[in-house]
């Protein structure tokens, strides 16, 4: 890819980002206008709204076909897709080739190494996994707590949020503060795992994938899991059928057109 053709590609793709915030931003604006107008939603003023921002609209839809002209006739140059750096990756796979044992001196250190990083990799995770299920406890009980949802719908999702996110904010807190531990961890013990190998060679045993492990990997298993899933959603769709359901969904679907839409 020629330079002018990368400047073009980086031109463009800055234009359409900037140009599809805009027309975004006026759509919200119709929307938001008319709501806090009070005179409520209705075909013709939606359509009237509509129209007023329709040169936008069409500039903007422009803009996305010329896009796919300019790829088409400056096709970007093919480039191969590197290895992302993966530690913890790299340090288990060349644990599974490193041998487990051996007489020279500094290999006892290293597997010991090894051995402290993996008991903290289990606890870590373990407490990780033992904070998301109190969170979930603590989250489900307040959701299936029916008798406490005040009767206003506005008051039950305001008391939602503030029951049930704070849950889901401590569990993604927990989740990813294990995660960026254990990739800091994994470059400490890199180093330990590749002195294995170089001292230890490689291990004459190979590793064989476990009967469960077997079982789960078995296309068998696969097309039986895939056999349960559609029979599953089978009974549910019935289910549904049978005790009115459907016919709530379609009466749902016909507010919004009506009411919130507006295409009624």
């Amino acid at each position: 890819m020629t330079p002018t053709v990368r400047r073009l590609h980086m031109w463009y793709g800055i234009f359409l980002a900037v140009f599809t915030i805009i027309v975004g931003i006026l759509f919200i604006s119709q929307a938001a206008d008319i709501y806090y107008s009070g005179v409520g939603y209705s075909r013709e003023l939606v359509v009237e709204r509509c129209t007023a921002i329709a040169a936008p609209f069409w500039i903007w839809v422009a803009a996305v076909i010329a896009g796919g002209i300019i790829w088409t006739v400056f096709p970007e140059d093919e480039k191969k897709l590197k290895r992302l750096p993966d530690a913890r990756g790299d340090a288990e796979r060349f644990y599974k080739l490193a041998a487990k044992e051996s007489d020279k001196p500094g290999f006892d250190e290293a597997a010991q190494a090894v051995a402290r990083d993996a008991k903290i990799r289990k606890i870590l995770w373990l407490s990780c996994m033992g904070v998301c299920l109190v969170c979930a406890a603590v989250g489900m009980a307040f959701l299936f707590n029916l008798p406490s949802y005040p009767s206003d719908p506005n008051d039950a999702i305001l008391g939602l949020v503030r029951s049930v996110l704070p849950c889901v904010l401590v569990a993604f807190a927990a989740c990813i503060g294990a995660t960026i531990y254990d990739g800091i961890a994994a470059k400490k013990v890199l180093p330990h795992v590749k002195k294995m190998l170089a001292l230890g060679g490689r291990s004459q045993e190979q590793a064989q994938p476990g009967k469960i492990a077997l079982v789960l990997q078995s296309p068998v298993t696969l097309l039986i899991v895939r056999i349960a899933i559609i029979l599953v959603a089978i009974v549910f769709i019935v289910l549904g059928v049978f005790n009115g359901g459907m016919n709530d969904v379609l009466i749902k679907a016909i507010n919004i057109c009506t009411e919130c839409i507006g295409m009624g």
